[in-house]
């Protein structure tokens, strides 16, 4: 999902006194200690201050899913009925989609610091409300002139985001990918850099293809980052579940705990993919969207046009305390 065209170029770490004093001014203690000290960043490289993200340590789950846990309460997670994690409702971040239209108190439409990726524009009509469900739309239609000029030009997608940011917590959606080319996302980002100095992260819980012969059954999960206090450099760390059936056939339970520790995807209330939390604990805005993805997942046939992207709701809780033998928390 990352949307920088470029890696960034990595910055070395001087030893003068002079850029030691702008280090230590600048709020990087810690990164000017490492090389006062002659260590390293956790996970760095040896003989650098770049991070090595080989290090982290990841699970993906192979093979089908084993039985879905029982829906006892709708006021908890799928994969937690029995409430382990101390789980208490997050209102900005809860839409069940009931409404005649999408509720501007808790989404912005659109993404003002992108316009979508090309050649597909994010339309703010793409983006709708009808029958208890929130739609995201990808068609095949002319857009604006001065866009074309940009390089967009015979796509509209959609995308929105929410008014808050968030990181630690649960989050569950239930949706159907579009049945086309192009992708149906749940990600956090954010691009203000006054929120989060010096740190630039992205989590994508999933982004899925609809019709594809290789993608379309495949659960895409990536962290990126792209700038820390130490480096500024684009990596990420990723993997994918392969399901049994396609994603735009049915809806599904996604859920996805962010904890301190570690991050956690399920699906349908099964786990699927853990990852050690090093890098990501921004608070982020919660952001669906669906593009053109030509190197990817190939673009839409025409003849699949207008797909959607449903989202049947959306909810979140955050942990009240800490409970001993519960991961990531």
């Amino acid at each position: 999902m990352n949307i920088a065209a470029h890696a960034f170029v990595q910055l070395p770490m001087k030893t003068s006194p002079r850029v030691l004093f702008n280090l230590i001014a600048a709020g990087a203690v810690f990164a000017a200690s490492s090389v006062l000290l002659g260590g390293q960043v956790p996970g760095a490289t040896v003989g650098s201050n770049q991070f090595n993200e080989k290090t982290i340590k990841q699970w993906t789950l192979k093979g089908p899913l084993s039985e879905s846990p029982k829906r006892l309460a709708e006021s908890l997670p799928l994969a937690d009925q029995q409430n382990r994690g101390g789980w208490a409702k997050f209102e900005p971040m809860w839409d069940e989609f009931n409404g005649p239209a999408l509720d501007t108190n808790r989404w912005i439409v659109g993404m003002s610091w992108w316009k979508g990726r090309q050649p597909a524009w994010f339309n703010p009509t793409n983006v709708f409300v009808r029958d208890g469900q929130l739609h995201l739309a990808m068609r095949k239609e002319t857009v604006p002139a001065e866009l074309q000029k940009q390089g967009y030009h015979d796509y509209t997608s959609a995308a929105l985001h929410t008014r808050a940011r968030s990181s630690y917590g649960y989050y569950e959606v239930k949706a159907r990918a579009m049945n086309s080319g192009g992708s149906s996302s749940f990600w956090f980002q954010q691009e203000d850099p006054k929120a989060t100095p010096r740190w630039a992260t992205e989590v994508d819980v999933f982004e899925l293809c609809g019709k594809n012969n290789t993608h379309d059954q495949r659960y895409y999960m990536t962290l990126h980052v792209t700038q820390t206090p130490q480096e500024k450099r684009h990596w990420q760390v990723g993997s994918y579940w392969a399901a049994p059936w396609r994603f735009a056939e049915n809806f599904h339970v996604y859920g996805f705990e962010w904890g301190r520790d570690e991050l956690r995807w399920h699906v349908d209330g099964v786990l699927v993919h853990t990852v050690q939390n090093t890098h990501w604990h921004q608070p982020l805005f919660l952001i669906f969207d669906s593009e053109t993805m030509p190197e990817w997942f190939g673009m839409p046939g025409d003849a699949d046009l207008p797909s959607t992207f449903s989202v049947e709701y959306v909810r979140t809780w955050v942990g009240q305390k800490p409970q001993p033998g519960v991961p990531g928390r």
